[in-house]
């Protein structure tokens, strides 16, 4: 008598990350948005940023403004939302100078969050998530072999390098932090919300832009 193993990932949390091709393209005219906006609104506000700042939230539907059509085309192109569900997304833009970080928190309320990075420095603070179940399942972790972690994505915590034109969207009920701006310089990004809800039409308005004029990469 022999015995066979195996295993199956079952309620995974799905982290999206896309690649933005020719990103290098507009950098520079974000810059520039986050740094005008903060012009416009020096005082920003305090939610988990600590030392750093963060502009109040704009819903994000104005084809016309620069950065909302950049978030505008991503958003219409995600390959994997179905195109009978509209998406309601609302933004705002962070820039941690040295020494800045995030607490850690969630996003009550909406279904997805997002961060686009437009300019991220080395050492300039990861993004940390922690699973879903941190607490309950903290034995069961440490109880496998580091080979099986490894294989099946089963960690305390996971981070990930901030890449200029790169875009995550995770479940908005994950716990996250960015750790501190170790650099020189300033970390700028642009966070994000969405309410998905689902109807008969496809999308249009606030992600109006068609998914074939935007150029996805899938690869990590």
């Amino acid at each position: 008598m022999d015995l066979s193993y195996s295993n199956i990932n079952l309620f995974p949390s799905v982290i999206h990350q896309f690649d933005v091709n020719g990103f290098d393209e507009i950098q520079d005219e974000l810059i520039d948005y986050a740094y005008d906006l903060k012009k416009r609104e020096p005082e920003g506000v305090l939610i988990s940023n600590q030392g750093g700042w963060q502009s109040t939230d704009f819903s994000v539907n104005n084809e016309d403004d620069v950065l909302h059509n950049f978030i505008i085309n991503c958003l219409a192109g995600f390959p994997v939302i179905d195109e009978s569900f509209n998406m309601k997304v609302d933004a705002w833009v962070n820039i941690n100078k040295p020494g800045d970080y995030n607490i850690k928190h969630n996003h009550p309320g909406v279904d997805l969050a997002g961060v686009l990075w437009i300019k991220s420095p080395k050492d300039c603070g990861v993004i940390v998530f922690d699973p879903p179940t941190a607490f309950q399942s903290h034995n069961e972790l440490n109880s496998y072999i580091d080979d099986f972690k490894n294989q099946n994505n089963l960690y305390h915590c996971y981070h990930f390098n901030p890449t200029e034109g790169k875009i995550l969207v995770f479940p908005a009920h994950l716990n996250h932090l960015v750790q501190e701006n170790k650099s020189n310089e300033d970390r700028i990004s642009v966070s994000f919300n969405i309410r998905l809800n689902s109807g008969r039409m496809k999308r249009r308005g606030r992600v109006s832009i068609p998914r074939w004029n935007f150029n996805w990469s899938e690869k990590k």
